[in-house]
């Protein structure tokens, strides 16, 4: 092996052991509404709580959106740094999402205690294994 093929394999290595970095709610970027896909779960009404789903940045699965699922029905797709804020009745819902393209991961899921008075804070992550994750945070 020559030294460039020794440092792109390092290079390669080092990638794949990276997990993602969460991101501040406040710092997360709102999706863009041409990925939004299901506009009216993100009007506020009377009687439904927030819900907010965000995606880390970094290296790993940085090539793929993510599709966010409330209930079975698809909400958005966010890219690594986004956020999509949306609003669900109260009392336990459930998430998901799925990876878009190359990216691995599969379908992962979560219930979410969705009130009126807090929202439900949740990150999408990849962790330094590849594996895929939808988790709960204060983050």
């Amino acid at each position: 092996m020559n030294s460039r093929e020794i440092l792109a394999t390092a290079l390669l290595v080092s990638l794949l052991g990276c997990a993602t970095t969460p991101v501040p709610t406040i710092s997360a970027r709102n999706v863009p509404s041409k990925r939004v896909l299901n506009a009216a779960l993100l009007e506020r009404k009377e009687g439904l709580g927030q819900v907010v789903v965000k995606r880390d940045e970094g290296l790993s699965g940085s090539a793929c959106n993510s599709r966010v699922f409330a209930n079975g029905t698809l909400v958005a797709e966010i890219a690594p740094g986004e956020k999509v804020i949306f609003y669900l009745p109260e009392g336990e819902q459930m998430l998901a999402a799925i990876a878009t393209g190359i990216c691995g991961g599969g379908l992962v899921e979560t219930k979410a205690s969705v009130s009126r008075f807090h929202p439900a804070i949740f990150r999408i992550s990849y962790g330094s294994s590849g594996e895929f994750s939808i988790q709960p945070t204060a983050f």
